[in-house]
């Protein structure tokens, strides 16, 4: 299924267990009800900005919105193509590469692509969200928004994505993978499952 209606798709599921009208989503995520209903109908692109707002919204991480269903197995082969990102935003795209529950955590994997002159400060998730970044092009100032640093090809950085926390790229495109990891306790289910 394309990726706009697996993201309509969840983004209903999740609404409707969290029994929250779509008026209400739209209200606390600070976008138009019909933005909102075309989204959920499959008729609209989201952004990564709009998508991001609605997860904080529905308490899901973003990762959950994206993905139609998933293998019990964790060790089935996945091939992602490279070239095409899942979310495009005003700053940064990124695209879903995996996503897996081990242990009592879920953890995702991010291809990401920020432009060059580009700064986006994403608020802080939910408490007990670890993020890791390893650059592989370009140079990012990548971190908690009050104490960032800066990062060249093959720089690792993790922080607590708990806080709010900012993507720079101050001359060239970067070209980066994001892994984002969390507590999971209700192993592994799906869309509309409590968040921790």
């Amino acid at each position: 299924m394309e990726l706009v209606k697996v993201v309509g798709a969840n983004l209903r599921a999740v609404r409707s267990v969290r029994g929250l009208s779509l008026s209400e989503v739209a209200r606390r995520a600070a976008i138009g009800k019909g933005t909102l209903s075309e989204l959920e109908a499959g008729q609209r692109n989201p952004t990564l900005e709009t998508l991001y707002a609605l997860a904080q919204v529905l308490e899901v991480p973003l990762g959950e919105l994206l993905v139609e269903t998933e293998a019990a197995d964790g060790d089935r082969q996945v091939l992602v193509r490279a070239g095409g990102a899942d979310l495009s935003g005003r700053t940064i795209d990124v695209q879903l590469m995996d996503r897996t529950a081990i242990g009592g955590f879920r953890q995702e994997i991010y291809r990401l692509y920020a432009r060059a002159g580009s700064r986006y400060v994403s608020p802080g998730h939910r408490p007990r969200v670890v993020e890791q970044l390893l650059v592989h092009s370009g140079t990012l100032v990548a971190g908690p928004e009050q104490d960032p640093v800066t990062l060249g090809p093959g720089d690792y950085l993790r922080f607590d994505g708990g806080a709010d926390h900012v993507y720079e790229a101050p001359g060239t495109d970067v070209v980066a993978t994001l892994v984002m990891r969390y507590v999971d306790p209700v192993g592994d289910a799906g869309p509309g499952s409590p968040a921790p």
